[in-house]
């Protein structure tokens, strides 16, 4: 196992600390988790090869002290899964100097992710190239106290605004240019800046993405990179002047 592969499966469905408990299931050479943050904003799924674990379920309680494990080894690991009654109850990392077990949580204490069978069909797409990823992240640092991010497109042609800071009063607030797929009319709706920062942040990695907004309430965005895929929905937020 790449360590800092194995890192970079971590920090993509992680963002931060807001999904710290997750059930890693791998089966047919690939590792599969999803998460959900504590306040139901943001839902993630992330797919990577399986990075010579064995298949099965393993919950993973605190993704932080996995995290801060994996930093006392080197970069080539061999792992594998302790058991007690054939149940995993650990896994072990070995950089071939050093040893470290992370113990394994029961299944039930992990929380259930939503399945998102029947997705709204979605009305705008905003192209997000390593120029608007850079601006929204710094302007998410400017702007530190900014709970939320606005999209809003007249429809007059392939531009919508992305807006930290929104509102009816007199705020500080960055307003973003962002390029569009199509034309496309959308009234202002709002979701978390701070989980979007984060999944830009996990995600530097690649080359960009696209931002699907839907009028229902609903944000999606899948990257890809070096066999790792990660999806992101993110959840309406209704927000008071």
């Amino acid at each position: 196992m790449e360590k800092t592969k194995f890192e970079r499966f971590i920090s993509k469905y992680n963002l931060g600390g807001a999904c710290e408990s997750v059930l890693y299931a791998v089966e047919n050479k690939t590792i599969t988790t999803r998460a959900i943050s504590d306040d139901k904003n943001v839902l993630c799924e992330v797919t990577a090869p399986s990075m010579g674990m064995t298949e099965g379920n393993y919950a993973v309680y605190e993704t932080a002290k996995l995290r801060s494990l994996l930093g006392v080894l080197g970069e080539t690991l061999k792992v594998s899964i302790r058991k007690s009654s054939n149940k995993p109850v650990g896994i072990e990392f070995s950089d071939g100097t050093t040893d470290i077990t992370f113990v394994l949580a029961d299944a039930s204490v992990i929380p259930t992710v939503p399945d998102l069978k029947k997705l709204p069909p979605m009305d705008l797409t905003i192209t997000m190239d390593e120029q608007f990823i850079n601006t929204f992240v710094k302007a998410k640092g400017a702007l530190n106290e900014v709970d939320t991010f606005t999209v809003m497109s007249d429809g007059e042609n392939n531009t919508a605004q992305v807006i930290l800071g929104y509102s009816s009063l007199n705020t500080n607030r960055v307003k973003i240019k962002a390029t569009t797929t199509a034309p496309v009319a959308l009234d202002a709706i709002s979701f978390s800046a701070k989980y979007l920062r984060e999944i830009l942040v996990a995600n530097k990695d690649t080359k960009g993405g696209q931002l699907e907004i839907s009028s229902k309430g609903l944000a999606k965005t899948t990257f890809t990179s070096d066999g790792i895929t990660s999806t992101y929905y993110l959840v309406q937020i209704n927000t008071k002047d």
